[in-house]
């Protein structure tokens, strides 16, 4: 069974209606092991095999549009990174050379930038992407060519697929631990609202799922298009209906504008607690703490964090883009997928080609990441984590309220996915 058949059937099942908005079914059976036949091992040596060339890096993400607000951190991450890299050596003496895609928060142009970076530019892997709508679009590009693409922002899960990498976390990991916590510490009748895409609809869908699991209710579930900021008539139904706690899946643009519009309204986080899953330090810098202040967000990161290695990875981003940037989740899970890719590649120094570093990935780790555990990319495709309940304070960073225990990734949860259901990871792409 493919991973698009399941999201499929997860979402229906839970009454979560239409998957992606403007995408469809035929992007995410392409996600799940059907469609063209790949070509054979990637042309994307990234050197066409000279072992003194740089090696080639795609850096894919929006630099403009409504996404930009995440997404220009989250390339800078991964800049900083590849700098890192080069100056502790490059891989076997050789350079990252990064090269920079700006797909305007279009995922029709992040086709078109995919395709570029591995025909025309040969990368020997692409790194980037933010919204699930993104990869969706992206994958079928990388699968056609037989490249890789490795993406570092927390999703959805229900996706394990062959040419691809996962830095960030999956729903074990960041939201089994997160709604018991909402519910035994901020209420149990929820009002979900989302931006109008794969991620935020599918998290819907889960959170529900283990809402209900638990005696929980859900009063409503409303999506908004990428890049609404008016928010009246849904903060006003939200008064109207009373619940507990609102659930936040919004995204770009669209957070900063509803925690002002709310906080305008009288709602604060004392009689109304917000609990977010995209409500970064990125996003909250962007609205000013005051709109913040007392909401909750669950993260496998904050820059909060006590611990050598992130201490080390803030005081050096703060110096390349300012004593003002702040740090997050998917602008860690980034950097910290350029450093595996660095680990892989150097273990196979002659060799760029996708079977081989395909190979040299699973396995791999980076000792130093920031979230203050090694990183280690698993057979799976995907990375383990810890995770945290951050609650956010006057100066705009999270106070960890709760943490939980590193798990292992998984994107097929049983508590999620009945076993009969569960597909074998990752799925293996074939004609």
């Amino acid at each position: 069974m493919s991973d698009a058949t399941t999201r499929r059937t997860f979402l229906r099942r839970t009454g979560a209606g239409t998957v992606a908005m403007g995408l469809g079914g035929t992007l995410l059976a392409a996600c799940g092991g059907s469609g063209s036949k790949t070509t054979g091992s990637s042309s994307a040596s990234g050197g066409d095999g000279d072992t003194s060339a740089p090696i080639k890096i795609g850096l894919l993400n929006s630099l403009s549009g409504v996404l930009s607000i995440t997404e220009k951190s989250i390339h800078n991450g991964a800049a900083l990174a590849v700098d890192e890299v080069n100056a502790a050596g490059g891989v076997n003496g050789r350079r990252l050379q990064p090269i920079t895609e700006d797909y305007a928060s279009d995922f029709t142009v992040a086709v078109q930038k995919a395709q570029k970076l591995i025909t025309q530019d040969k990368v020997a892997i692409v790194v980037g992407g933010y919204t699930s709508a993104s990869r969706v679009a992206v994958i079928p590009t990388f699968q056609k060519n037989n490249a890789l693409f490795f993406y570092g922002t927390y999703y959805e899960g229900l996706e394990c697929d062959t040419n691809t990498f996962y830095g960030g976390a999956v729903p074990n990991q960041f939201l089994l631990d997160y709604v018991p916590w909402v519910m035994k510490n901020l209420g149990k009748s929820f009002y979900i609202v989302g931006s109008d895409y794969i991620y935020p609809r599918t998290v819907s869908a889960i959170v529900q799922k283990l809402a209900k699991q638990s005696g929980g209710r859900i009063v409503a579930d409303r999506y908004f298009q990428l890049g609404t900021t008016e928010f009246g008539s849904v903060i006003s139904d939200i008064q109207a209906k009373k619940p507990d706690v609102v659930f936040s899946n919004l995204v770009g643009d669209s957070t900063p504008a509803f925690y002002k519009q709310f906080r305008s309204a009288g709602l604060t986080a004392d009689t109304l607690p917000i609990a977010a899953t995209v409500t970064t330090e990125v996003e909250v810098q962007a609205m000013g703490a005051q709109n913040a202040k007392g909401h909750f967000m669950t993260s496998t990161y904050f820059q909060s964090l006590d611990n050598p290695a992130n201490k080390k990875f803030v005081k050096a981003y703060q110096e390349k883009y300012g004593a003002d940037a702040v740090t997050h989740m998917p602008l860690v899970g980034t950097y910290d997928a350029v450093w595996l890719f660095a680990r892989a590649a150097a273990k196979t120094p002659k060799d760029l080609s996708t079977p081989a570093l395909t190979k040299a990935l699973v396995g791999a780790t980076y000792e130093n990441s920031p979230e203050g555990q090694p990183s280690t990319m698993g057979p799976n495709h995907h990375v383990n984590h810890p995770s945290y309940v951050g609650q956010t304070g006057s100066d705009g960073q999270f106070k960890i309220v709760e943490s939980f225990k590193p798990r292992a990734a998984d994107p097929f949860p049983p508590q999620i996915v009945p076993a009969n259901k569960r597909p074998t990871c990752p799925v293996k792409f074939s004609a």
